[in-house]
């Protein structure tokens, strides 16, 4: 019997919205996770694409579930944003 925790450096979510810098959002995830608290992150698409730099605010781990909520720093665009989803897109191989 064991307990499946990820500990995740960048969080993976679809996004229907417009983000807005300086904004917060919630997310909510399937399966436990931990993330790195008041420090910068990745935001990406289930397509790798690299979105946003975001900054995990707070996470609650419930039964097979993880939720929680985001601060948008800033969106990705132009050259930064095709580096960052490359990067995203080759550490999936």
């Amino acid at each position: 019997m064991g307990f499946s925790i990820k500990f995740n450096w960048v969080l993976q979510i679809d996004f229907e919205i417009e983000l807005v810098p300086g904004s917060s959002y919630n997310f909510s995830k399937d399966g436990n996770r931990v993330f790195p608290l008041q420090t910068p992150i990745d935001l990406i698409d289930s397509s790798r694409s690299a979105i946003a730099k975001i900054r995990i605010m707070s996470f609650k781990n419930l039964l097979n579930k993880t939720t929680g909520e985001f601060q948008v720093i800033k969106i990705y665009s132009g050259n930064e944003k095709e580096v960052l989803t490359n990067y995203w897109i080759e550490n999936e191989k």
